[in-house]
């Protein structure tokens, strides 16, 4: 499984939201992080004044420099990308809890899902229907301790290096962040893994799909329907052409 991801320029506002058929797509971003505040990016830096008093009170919270600027990065992306679906400006858009689960506040009908691990974050957006996405960068950790506390014994099992805990990882994350139940859902259903549409008995009518977000990274996207069509996008900041122009990329 592959994952194409297409170059998506910023849209006209709410230009994508007619691009989503509810319950039928999804729609991944991808989010380089270090582009996002990179020097000279002014009209990225000027998305700044955009973010809350609680998104600009929580990196303050941050202690780490590089930790704080890519929070800062993710939700000023974050904004940029939903004010493409829904036709809020992006500092007029309003956040609220569902759960364990952050939503927009309103009746736009836009859901959305946003990770991070290291330089890179992925945000989902659907419509009328819930989305979780999880992206996590494969480092060195105690895969077998890892596996056995938080994975069911079948798929502990399977796990013999850090790649394969964080595959089935980011699919039990992205899972739990549909409902909004946080890990004290764990373990969850018990996933086969085939590197693309994830199996599993326990809710047939959900999709579960591993991404390829790129060298060094596991991630994963749930959607309690199905058949879902998956289009997955590179955020480029500062780039501007018309809805008519948007190229569309997939899932393969």
């Amino acid at each position: 499984m592959t994952t194409q991801w297409f170059s998506a320029w910023k849209q006209p506002s709410g230009a994508l939201g007619e691009r989503l058929r509810p319950g039928r797509d999804a729609h991944v971003w991808r989010i380089p992080l270090a582009r996002v505040l990179a020097p000279g990016s002014a009209e990225v830096y000027g998305l700044l004044g955009a973010l809350s008093e609680d998104e600009l009170r929580r990196a303050a919270a941050i202690t780490v420099d590089e930790e704080r600027a890519r929070f800062l990065a993710s939700h000023v992306a974050l904004r940029d990308v939903l004010a493409s679906y829904t036709g809020i400006p992006p500092s007029a858009l309003r956040f609220t809890r569902d759960g364990d689960r952050p939503a927009l506040a309103g009746e736009t009908g836009i859901e959305f899902s946003l990770s991070r691990s290291g330089a890179l974050a992925l945000v989902a957006v659907t419509a009328g229907v819930r989305v979780g996405v999880d992206v996590e960068e494969v480092r060195a950790v105690d895969h077998d301790g890892l596996a056995a506390r938080t994975l069911r014994p079948e798929e502990a099992a399977a796990v013999h290096e850090p790649l394969t805990f964080f595959r089935y990882w980011t699919c039990k994350e992205a899972y739990l962040k549909v409902d909004g139940i946080g890990l004290a859902g764990l373990p969850g259903p018990s996933f086969t893994l085939t590197g693309g549409e994830v199996v599993f008995d326990d809710r047939p009518e959900w999709t579960i799909t591993e991404l390829d977000a790129g060298a060094g990274h596991a991630a994963a996207l749930a959607v309690p329907a199905r058949p879902v069509t998956v289009r997955a996008f590179d955020w480029l900041p500062g780039r501007q052409r018309t809805a008519g122009e948007h190229r569309k990329g997939g899932v393969k």
